[in-house]
């Protein structure tokens, strides 16, 4: 794609220009713009059949070059694009809350190049579609149409639509072609600006919001100056201190008519908190520190594990809860694309990481979405692959590309890193989307989940990899720099070594079988590797106990354990070695409800995974401490950190239902108890 910030040359269009000129008007070094003058002529010369005069201190664009400029930058004739329905409706909100001109139907039909009852058929589901929010989309002879609504309610749907519009084919497009209503450099000036200030006060962006918040500001700076927005005193008192109000302010200095509008300043604040990748200069955020040092041992408590590289992980945590605190608190809507992937390949861990955010859900008094809950997942679950990666000798360097922010890095980092143990891995964000930012004498081969550029050997793939997925990267790093005896023959291998002995039946076709084959090996593969047992295979008959005897902690730990250590799965040092801690860590075990959860680490004395249950008549005082009333232990005994997650995250689904709860601690033997645990899962 063409440098949007050609816009500010193309606006030079019918000018005989120099490419000195044209470096100071775009910002583009002289060689940057010959590169981009030359793409501009390619797709000139196959859109419009017309030629860019290009010498060798000068060039000439057509005055069609502008009038086309949107074809030309996507490099795609108008006539030839036909938008979706939700791609026009999405774009019509976007349209009216920018207020970039007094909009009638037929500018709608002129936008898209449809009929008027088209736009009319959109613009009913668009109101229905609002109707639940109480925005309403008001017409006038006067202003055209205009969105009346609580003003807040109103921008946090802008955002939305426009996030998502973004992911559709033709949304990007649509966008652009909105701000050219404003001028041919409106776009580009925005981001420039923003790019600058981003710069200028050295704060770290998810690369892959700067679009999205690039096109927002630029919708929303044009309407901004006929609407009115409040602040409470205690989000003043939180917004005020922070480096990203300075960065705000000197943005909005660049725009006169909001220079000195504090509000505006204020909702430019926390619009950049939710997509900054944290910031450790902000004194004011250091109640988020402790936040996600809660977070770590309510997740430690729950998963029963111990982060050894603690440190690491609580200021990833950290850098990752910033901007969700102000997206969650503020009502600033994430759409994760990757949420279904999470809730199907980390499953077990979503459930416990729900539970485990209970800190943030208290901070911001709200529920935690999944899209949210999604990421944490992912930053957690490469922290526990990290864990049990282990170290091997170091051939090749790696670069690891992902603009989706810390946790999305934190998993490709920590799969690739198990699939490769050959392979030292380096995470470079880079913002312009080529390696050339980075020595070439510093890596061997890249990773990355968004196309680049550069001159050494790059993998494109998936944030999540399926099991095929991997198999198939593998196969393909493998014939590359590895060693080709290990490498596993592919579903398209496969088909091929068979077609001469097989005889396809009518209506199958080799992509059909394709498809089939490699649709039943995912399945196989999924099923070999989830071999984790569920709760209710843990917690048989003969692991669960009940007692009337009123014991101390102490014997408490000790009799739960019982079983597990008559059946040989840990040693009676192990036992020794959960009351140790204990001692030296106090009540972390109790994991809330009047639950326990005694365990230590897997090298301390478990010889096979299980489970033990004991439901105490008279609750015990966990360290004689009345706040640590236990009613019901249950001791793990690990085998590493994620084999046993299946089990938890049952058990956590049970803790987190107050029915299912209430059975529990109110049962009154084995089968009761066995009842509420299956019943748990097959819910």
């Amino acid at each position: 794609m063409i440098d949007y910030r050609l816009s500010f040359i193309v606006n030079h269009a019918a000018e005989v220009m120099t490419f000195e000129a044209a470096s100071k008007v775009s910002g583009l070094s002289v060689q940057q713009v010959r590169l981009e003058i030359k793409k501009l002529n390619q797709c000139s010369e196959a859109i419009l059949k017309q030629s860019v005069k290009i010498n060798p201190q000068d060039f000439y664009l057509p005055k069609s070059i502008a009038k086309h400029w949107v074809d030309l930058f996507f490099n795609e004739r108008e006539i030839d694009v036909i938008y979706s329905e939700y791609e026009r409706y999405a774009m019509i909100y976007l349209l009216i809350f920018g207020q970039l001109e007094d909009l009638s139907v037929f500018h709608f039909q002129e936008f898209f190049f449809v009929s008027k009852n088209t736009v009319l058929n959109d613009l009913k589901k668009l109101r229905d579609f609002l109707s639940e929010s109480k925005i309403e989309i008001v017409y006038s002879r006067k202003s055209g149409f205009y969105l009346d609504g609580d003003e807040l309610n109103i921008r946090k749907f802008a955002y939305q639509l426009l996030g998502m519009l973004e992911n559709q084919r033709n949304g990007s497009r649509l966008l652009f072609k909105g701000l050219l209503m404003k001028s041919n450099t409106y776009y580009a000036s925005c981001r420039g600006h923003f790019l600058q200030t981003i710069s200028d006060f050295n704060l770290s962006f998810v690369p892959s919001r700067i679009t999205t918040m690039s096109y927002f500001f630029a919708y929303l700076l044009h309407r901004t100056k006929s609407t009115l927005i409040r602040f409470t005193s205690a989000d003043e008192e939180l917004l005020l201190p922070l480096i990203a109000y300075q960065a705000s302010a000197q943005f909005l200095s660049h725009f006169p008519a909001l220079s000195n509008n504090q509000m505006e300043t204020l909702y430019l604040t926390v619009a950049l908190m939710t997509a900054l990748q944290g910031e450790i200069r902000d004194k004011s955020l250091e109640f988020l520190l402790e936040c996600a040092s809660k977070i770590i041992h309510q997740v430690e408590r729950l998963a029963a594990v111990e982060f050894s590289d603690y440190r690491n992980l609580l200021m990833d945590l950290f850098y990752h809860l910033v901007p969700a605190y102000f997206r969650i608190r503020f009502d600033f809507p994430l759409d994760n694309i990757l949420i279904d992937k999470i809730k199907l390949q980390y499953s077990e861990l979503f459930e416990i990481i729900r539970i485990g955010l209970f800190p943030l859900t208290q901070l911001v008094n709200k529920n935690i979405p999944d899209d949210e809950v999604g990421y944490f997942t992912i930053l957690f679950g490469g922290a526990l692959k990290n864990q049990n990666t282990s170290t091997a000798t170091t051939h090749l360097k790696a670069l690891i590309v992902c603009p989706n922010g810390i946790s999305s890095s934190l998993i490709m980092k920590a799969e690739l890193k198990e699939l490769f143990p050959q392979i030292d891995f380096y995470e470079a964000n880079l913002v312009s989307g080529s390696l050339t930012e980075v020595e070439a004498d510093s890596f061997d081969l890249s990773f990355s989940s968004v196309p680049i550029t550069g001159s050494k050997k790059n993998y494109l793939i998936n944030p999540i990899l399926s099991q095929l997925e991997k198999n198939e990267l593998v196969k393909r790093v493998q014939e590359d720099f590895l060693f080709p005896s290990r490498i596993m023959p592919s579903v398209d291998e496969i088909i091929q070594l068979l077609l001469p002995y097989i005889e396809l039946k009518k209506g199958m076709t080799t992509k059909k079988l394709h498809k089939m084959v490699q649709r039943k090996v995912n399945q196989e593969m999924k099923r070999r590797e989830d071999n984790r047992p569920m709760l209710s295979e843990l917690l048989t008959d003969e692991m669960i106990a009940l007692t009337d005897e009123v014991l101390d902690w102490r014997a408490a730990i000790r009799l739960v354990a019982k079983p597990l250590e008559l059946n040989g799965r840990i040693t009676a040092n192990y036992v020794d070695a959960m009351i140790q801690k204990v001692t030296d860590y106090g009540a972390f075990i109790h994991i809330g409800h009047g639950v326990a959860l005694p365990h230590a680490r897997p090298e301390e004395g478990v010889k096979e995974l299980g489970m033990s249950l004991l439901k105490v008549k008279t609750p015990v005082l966990l360290l004689d401490n009345p706040k640590h009333a236990i009613n019901i232990f249950i001791c793990l005994a690990a085998v590493d950190n994620e084999t046993h997650l299946k089990a938890l995250a049952g058990l956590t689904k049970i803790l987190s239902d107050k029915d299912m709860l209430t059975r529990l601690l109110e049962a009154d033997g084995v089968a009761k108890i066995r009842e509420i645990i299956i019943g748990g899962e097959e819910e």
